[in-house]
């Protein structure tokens, strides 16, 4: 590939569809067979396990200056609640004053050293992303885990890579051939990271699912927030969260509080849609947590690829 800069503004990506952005991150979480029409897979690394930083890249068939790069969001909730690194908060040189979550930083190297070994060739996503020709345009997806690297990628692009601008910060803004789009995704940083990003709303999109618990960590002040959680799936939903969760939670909370220095958290700005209840199977322990999952996963997947998208309660 070409490794000529360009002028970020004289590249500009086109409007996103959302449900095209979210048919990318179901097929890099394996809940799709191919990738939605008129996309090729150009780069994707082995899995290893249960890898939960793990991302693939593509490009459009039709316009082969339009590339993406789809994040794979975490598959157990459960661990993404308990095992995210929240405190500290450490700088993020790309955004003047931001600060994210540690689990956020290594999240976004881990992937940029993810690799793709093909006829003795070893590829990182590091190394793609900067060989991506002048004039190109990159949309940057993922859900839950995948949405909360993708608005913390995006930023790191703008600031690093030549053909989206490269080694300038703190920045500006988003330079025009750079779009993310997010879904479900936990808040990565402080106010100073979400006002970036709100203050970008050509570039950056945030959808989310007001009963989605996920959506509601592990911000203190935003349209979403922690406090929430108590009170989502309203009636025939089950309330309240069982005791080991809002232990989890208060304990979680404890931390940022007594954190030094100070830990904060800010949900961006986004589409708020309000997906129904659901109706747990008979016989469950925790019916609460299974409608967690299926705000978090199923309601997403109905929203955005319909009722006959391969959706899986």
């Amino acid at each position: 590939m070409d490794r000529a800069g360009t002028d970020p503004d004289s590249a500009t990506a086109p409007a996103v569809d959302p449900s095209m952005a979210y048919a990318l991150c179901a097929y890099a979480d394996g809940a799709l067979p191919a990738p939605p029409a008129g996309w090729k897979e150009i780069w994707a690394p082995a899995k290893s396990g249960d890898r939960e930083n793990y991302a693939k890249v593509f490009q459009s068939n039709h316009q082969p200056q339009l590339f993406a790069l789809a994040i794979q969001g975490t598959h157990n909730v459960l661990d993404l609640l308990e095992d995210f690194e929240i405190v500290p908060q450490v700088e993020f040189p790309p955004i003047e004053g931001a600060h994210i979550a540690t689990g956020s930083h290594r999240g976004l190297h881990l992937l940029l050293e993810l690799e793709m070994v093909q006829e003795e060739t070893t590829e990182k996503l590091g190394s793609i992303l900067q060989a991506l020709p002048a004039g190109s345009a990159l949309l940057v997806t993922g859900h839950s885990l995948g949405g909360n690297l993708s608005s913390v990628m995006a930023p790191w692009i703008a600031s690093n890579v030549a053909a989206f601008g490269g080694k300038r910060q703190p920045l500006q803004n988003l330079p025009a051939n750079l779009s993310a789009v997010t879904f479900a995704a936990p808040t990565a940083g402080d106010a100073a990271f979400a006002q970036f990003l709100d203050a970008n709303p050509a570039n950056y999109q945030a959808f989310f699912n007001q009963n989605d618990v996920v959506s509601n960590v592990w911000a203190e002040s935003g349209p979403l927030q922690i406090d929430n959680i108590d009170v989502l799936f309203p009636p025939p939903g089950p309330q309240p969260p069982p005791l080991f969760v809002q232990d989890l939670l208060r304990k979680k909370i404890r931390l940022m509080a007594e954190a030094n220095p100070p830990v904060s958290y800010t949900q961006t700005n986004g589409a708020i849609f309000q997906f129904p209840p659901g109706q747990a199977p008979a016989g469950l322990t925790e019916p609460w947590i299974w409608e967690l999952g299926y705000e978090h996963n199923y309601a997403y997947c109905v929203q955005f690829l319909g009722e006959h998208g391969h959706c899986k309660p």
